[in-house]
Parts: C-alpha cells; sequence; structure tokens
C-alpha cells in the first residue's frame, strides 16, 4: 500500500468517527430537551387573580336634553292700537302687573268718558222716575224702564274700561322679558305680540328616552342634572310624557333643577339627566379584565373552587368611574387578572392573588 493510499484511509476513518460521535451526541440532547419539555408540561401554571363580589347596583340612563324656563309665553295685545312706550328693557326682571307695552289710550279714555256721561244721565232719569213712582204720579213700568237704562249704561262703562285697559299690556307673573317684539310706532292688531316673558323659577331639563325606559321612570324620582359646563344638580322628575314622538318614538320628560336663589342657570343649554332605572346584583370589575371566548363571546376567565380555569360570558349593565358593572359572575369569583387570554377552560392552575401569597 502507497503512502497515498494510507492518508486517504486514515482522513475515512477520521470522518466516520466524527460523524457518529455527534449523532450520538445529539440523541444525547434531544432525550434531555424532551425531558426537560416533559416535565415543564406537567407544571401546574401560575395565575394571579382578584377576588371580587357582586352587590345591588342602581343601573343608571343618560338621557340628553336642553335646559328650559317653568314657563315661557308671547304676550300679546288684547285690543288694536299703536304702541307709544315700551318701557320693560329685555333680559330684565319684571314684577306680575309691569307695563311691557303701552298703546295709545287717547280713543279709549274718550269713550271712557261717553260712558261715564250716559251712565250718569241715565242715573238722574231713573232717580225721577222711582220719586214719581213713590208719589203715584207715573206707571210703575217706567222706574223699571229707567232701571234697564241705568243698567245697560253701567255695563257700558265697564265694558269702556275693560278696553281701556287692553291698551295696556302687563306681565302676567314675575319673570324675565326675554325678547321686546314691538316698538314704539307699532300697530298692533289683537293677538299680535308684544314681547316673550319666561320664568326661571325653577329651571327645568327637557329631555328624551326611550321605549326602553319610559316605563320605568316615574314622577318624583330623583335625577343628577349635568350641565355642558360641568355643573351638576339635584333634580326631581316632574313629567313623563304619556305618548310618543312619532319621529323619534322617544318620551319627552321633565326635570326640576334644585338650585339655589344665587345660582344663574340660563336656558337653552345642553344638559344631561342621569336617571336610576332599576337596582341589580352586580359586579363591579376593571375592564382590563374583560376577554373574548373562543366562540367571540365578551365575559371573565375565573378560577373555581377546585382551581379549575372557567370562561363566564357577562353582561355589562353600568359604567363608571370605578370600572364597569357586569352580571353572569357568581355571587364571590377569583378572575384571573393577568394572563387571561393564555389560559384555556378546564385547565389547573396555581392560583396567587394579586400582591399576596398563594391561596
Amino acid at each position: 500500500m502507497n503512502r497515498s493510499v494510507a492518508i486517504a484511509l486514515g482522513l475515512l476513518v477520521l470522518i466516520v468517527a466524527y460523524f457518529g460521535i455527534r449523532s450520538v451526541m445529539r440523541g444525547s440532547i434531544s432525550s434531555q430537551t424532551e425531558a426537560v419539555a416533559i416535565d415543564r408540561s406537567v407544571q401546574t401554571p401560575d395565575a394571579i387573580v382578584e377576588t371580587v363580589s357582586s352587590q345591588l347596583h342602581a343601573v343608571t340612563i343618560e338621557a340628553k336634553g336642553r335646559t328650559a324656563p317653568d314657563k315661557a309665553v308671547t304676550v300679546k295685545a288684547g285690543t288694536t292700537g299703536t304702541v307709544v312706550t315700551t318701557p320693560a328693557r329685555e333680559g330684565s326682571f319684571v314684577r306680575k302687573g309691569a307695563l311691557l307695552c303701552g298703546l295709545d289710550v287717547e280713543a279709549r279714555s274718550a269713550r271712557v268718558r261717553e260712558a261715564e256721561a250716559q251712565r250718569d244721565s241715565a242715573k238722574v232719569d231713573y232717580e225721577a222716575a222711582r220719586a214719581l213712582a213713590a208719589k203715584g204720579l207715573t206707571p210703575a213700568n217706567r222706574e223699571a224702564a229707567a232701571q234697564a237704562t241705568l243698567d245697560a249704561t253701567e255695563a257700558a262703562v265697564n265694558a269702556a274700561k275693560v278696553e281701556l285697559a287692553k291698551t295696556q299690556i302687563r306681565a302676567p307673573f314675575d319673570g324675565i322679558f326675554e325678547t321686546r317684539l314691538a316698538e314704539a310706532g307699532d300697530f298692533l292688531a289683537p293677538g299680535a305680540a308684544c314681547g316673550v316673558l319666561i320664568d326661571m323659577t325653577p329651571v327645568i331639563v327637557a329631555a328624551e328616552v326611550s321605549e326602553d325606559y319610559a316605563s320605568r321612570l316615574k314622577v318624583g324620582m330623583e335625577a343628577k342634572a349635568r350641565l355642558a359646563s360641568g355643573e351638576t344638580y339635584n333634580s326631581r322628575v316632574r313629567y313623563i310624557s304619556r305618548a310618543a314622538s312619532e319621529q323619534t318614538r322617544t318620551f319627552l320628560i321633565e326635570a326640576e333643577l334644585d338650585t339655589t336663589s344665587e345660582a344663574t342657570v340660563p336656558a337653552g343649554v345642553s344638559a344631561s339627566l342621569v336617571l336610576p332605572v332599576t337596582n341589580v346584583p352586580a359586579t363591579l370589575i376593571s375592564p382590563a379584565l374583560l376577554t373574548l371566548s373562543d366562540a367571540g363571546e365578551l365575559g371573565v376567565r375565573y378560577i373555581e373552587d377546585d382551581n379549575t380555569v372557567r370562561f363566564a360570558p357577562i353582561q355589562v349593565v353600568d359604567e363608571g368611574v370605578g370600572g364597569a358593572w357586569v352580571t353572569g359572575l357568581p355571587d364571590t369569583a377569583r378572575i384571573i387578572s393577568m394572563g387571561q387570554d393564555y389560559l384555556s377552560e378546564g385547565v389547573k392552575v396555581n392560583p396567587i392573588p394579586a400582591g399576596g401569597a398563594v391561596q
């Protein structure tokens, strides 16, 4: 055997030996890895849990609306005439009976004087007829006729005074003279507007609620009113419509605001009413604890007494600053607060309370 052949055979032996040793080592490592994996698979996973309990919770709804005056009327003329004075300033507070618009009174004052003169003449005639009748110098029916004439003239005086009073368009109640609709020199016919008077005591919030909730509300129930400015007031429901709007199928409700005499709440600003509609047993949880089942149901994963993971479909009935109020959980439940998306239903876990020792 020459030298080249000997070297080639030596290299072949070394290569075979190398791959044989490597194969043995890989088999050993693979066996060790599988053993570790098997060991790990039989370990019980930890689960961080929070214990929560249900309690009676008042479910509320928020109805959007606007503030409004307690009363708002358009004050109108009751007779014809030319406006000669408008003493009330827009936005000013006026007392009941205050003059808002004054019409020309000359013609009606003259009519009153004429009626009074006719009444006075009729009174003289009546007194004379009565005196003559008492002496038997005139028929009794003449006295009766004189009495009828006197009564008619007295009625004419009263009618003329009523017409004169109509020239003075006055406030029907205490309130704010919001808008003047007539100026000096305008001619007003009966029913023509002098101005708008509103009463802001109390201020009300008028809002709409769906037919699902209207039947659950009652007159007199308390509510929380929240204005667009962020101000909140206690309020009480005073009116619930018995007929739904044909356009929106919603029901109108009104609530009176409990305001102090110093509070100034304008009419027509956006506001909402927070109304309690029912009391239900519910559990307050963080929205971060909510997850989805394999079927896409909203719920939470919790641990039963035997430390088995279960999925509970839930319904969110209310939301607040503290979290979400939900139904569908046991009265007391240990909810998985970390890693709930990685634990399947039916798996046994080692529950660890958040920030505490193993349970």
